[in-house]
């Protein structure tokens, strides 16, 4: 098969055939037939671009994030030819149009993807065992898509208070939030929102039985901590850790219940933080200071600038407030090598998404959750990282990270 057409090599680089045969491996055909079939995606008739090789085409997208829709699909069958021999490719010899790729997209839907993401959820909540405690990081990535009417209608109208976009063509924001398993490289679960504050609704609304036990532990770094959501991770039994404050004003006060010889004190989180926003009363938590007694004082008597603390469920006083810190630090060590991280290297700083529809929107998100999981490794870690082991049974790689003391 050739490419004259685009003037593209008949033989794609190494690196990338490396990367989508690392796609295949993870997500071997048999599965994704099985979840077009589960979700009624599959084709009723013979198609150029069938639905198993859509799911491979998503993914790529963000291999492949410069190319154009046809240089994707080019080089996806170009890397993997005994997979797709004649893909794509039409009976007068010419790759399938940009118009053709958009249509079978939507035919695909988004789905098949969500439920691929279920679907690594599930292996890693189930089927892997690690040593010590599970770490997840509640974090929140912005993304942009074009201002077409249906992004419009479905995440409404750009918001002109933000810094002026460096290209001429109009764009919306759009949020991805995730409980993200950084060592396994699954987020346990994901909403996407048209705002940052709706993300921990929107984890809500998506939340699956047994997401979480006793033995995993969530970190976070809010402002302003979600109530709804710490509360359905404390009927889990999972321990919380949230650092806040310190980037402005705090945006509510912690006051002290009952001081602790360590340093830390007991205190619930207040409702001042306006209507929906804040956790209501009766919200026990403890509050350990990333500095002195004297910076925790002062945060405890009211909103102050510049007085970071850390926001734990562990109320138990015979735990120090040393051991937090250092197990806050120990998982802020491992939640550097999230989603957002991923995105950064493989994007830059602005992630600019191709789909002019919520659902295509969707569709391309749920595709980089499960392309992080698949080649997070290969992009470079914000700390040194051990070697990769990967447990057989699952197929879910593993992290064991460490940062230089």
């Amino acid at each position: 098969m050739t490419f004259r057409h685009l003037d593209i090599s008949p033989e794609t680089h190494l690196p990338d055939r490396l990367a989508l045969r690392m796609l295949v491996e993870t997500f071997r055909p048999d599965v994704m037939d099985r979840l077009v079939d589960k979700t009624e995606r599959r084709e009723r008739r013979r198609r150029l671009l069938p639905a198993q090789l859509m799911m491979y085409f998503v993914l790529a997208m963000w291999l492949f994030g410069a190319s154009s829709y046809e240089e994707v699909l080019a080089k996806l069958t170009g890397g993997l030819p005994e997979m797709f021999p004649g893909a794509g490719v039409g009976g007068s010899g010419d790759v399938a149009s940009a118009a053709a790729i958009a249509r079978a997209r939507m035919r695909l839907g988004v789905e098949p993807l969500k439920a691929l993401c279920g679907h690594l959820a599930d292996a890693a909540g189930h089927g892997t065992r690690l040593d010590g405690e599970r770490v997840f990081v509640y974090e929140s990535v912005a993304m942009e898509v074009p201002d077409t009417p249906a992004n419009r209608a479905g995440y409404g109208a750009p918001d002109t208070k933000t810094a002026p976009r460096l290209d001429k063509h109009r764009s919306l924001d759009v949020w991805v939030s995730s409980l993200t398993d950084c060592r396994l490289r699954v987020s346990a679960v994901a909403a996407i929102t048209p705002r940052a504050e709706e993300g921990a609704e929107g984890l809500l609304g998506q939340w699956p039985e047994d997401l979480l036990d006793k033995r995993a532990l969530v970190v976070g770094d809010e402002e302003l901590i979600p109530v709804a959501l710490w509360s359905a991770l404390a009927e889990t039994g999972a321990d919380q850790i949230w650092r806040s404050g310190g980037l402005g004003p705090a945006p509510y006060s912690l006051p002290v219940m009952r001081e602790l010889p360590d340093g830390s004190y007991l205190s619930e989180l207040a409702t001042d933080a306006g209507p929906g926003e804040g956790p209501g009363p009766g919200t026990a938590v403890r509050v350990v200071p990333c500095g002195d007694r004297t910076v925790a004082r002062a945060a405890a008597a009211g909103p102050v600038l510049g007085a970071p603390l850390l926001v734990t469920s562990v109320l138990d006083s015979t735990v120090p407030a040393d051991e937090i810190r250092a197990r806050y630090e120990r998982a802020a060590v491992a939640s550097g090598d999230g989603v957002a991280h991923f995105v950064e290297q493989i994007t830059g700083p602005r992630v600019l998404l191709r789909s002019k529809s919520p659902e295509l929107v969707q569709q391309e998100i749920y595709a980089l959750l499960c392309t992080y999981h698949a080649v997070g490794h290969l992009v470079s870690p914000p700390l040194s990282v051990g070697p990769i082991s990967t447990d057989p049974t699952t197929g879910l790689g593993e992290w064991a990270a460490v940062r230089p003391r």
